[in-house]
């Protein structure tokens, strides 16, 4: 009984709540900040479809693998300037770069792990011994109309790091998956010599 007793209590004792568990992600996550991170974003789409993009970032450095149904695309970017290129046309565009809403809706989808509890009610639904899956449910306080009501979580317990984080909005399905560390500044830079039979269009 006392054996017993004593394992409730260390099993109690190291029981984390979600509050924590994200803290400590976003604390695993700063470590992007200077290593580099990778993650994927897909999208449905009713009419348009299915939407997928393999993105690496590195300080102001970006690239982006992006696939649909009909369409597949490779954009660089770094802080003054953004490289396009369309597979099907063999053409690169090159332009200086200027902020869009569409650029804006990715930097927000790919930031969505910052700040998770602000403005959500969070619950652990389940864990194993791999991850822990979190439900955050919009707060009755939480007036911003742009955020979604729902949000699942998992977090992998090995690293503390995300391993994905799915909602629905405006009947579009968001999974942000896949997140992880360490991504080389020449992954992420955009080199002329590998597309040597590329057609280069220049606005800048």
């Amino acid at each position: 009984m006392a054996f017993a007793a004593m394992l409730f209590a260390g099993t109690t004792l190291s029981a984390q709540t979600p509050e924590e568990i994200i803290d400590r992600m976003s604390t695993e996550m700063e470590r992007g900040d200077t290593e580099g991170f990778a993650i994927d974003l897909n999208m449905k789409i009713p009419i348009v479809g299915t939407v997928t993009s393999h993105n690496m970032i590195m300080g102001d450095k970006m690239k982006s693998v992006i696939t649909s149904d009909d369409k597949s695309s490779i954009m660089w970017s770094d802080a003054t300037t953004t490289w396009s290129y369309d597979e099907k046309t063999g053409e690169i565009t090159i332009e200086n770069k200027k902020p869009t809403t569409d650029e804006k809706k990715d930097d927000d989808n790919m930031n969505a792990f910052n700040n998770i509890t602000d403005g959500y009610d969070l619950t652990l639904k389940k864990e194993t011994s791999d991850a822990w899956y979190i439900v955050c449910k919009k707060s009755k306080s939480n007036k911003d109309k742009d955020d979604p009501k729902k949000m699942e979580l998992t977090v992998s317990k090995a690293t503390y790091l995300p391993i994905s984080l799915r909602t629905k909005q405006s009947l579009i399905t968001i999974s942000i998956e896949n997140y992880t560390l360490g991504v080389s500044e020449e992954s992420v830079t955009f080199n002329p010599a590998e597309y040597p039979n590329a057609t280069i269009i220049d606005k800048r």
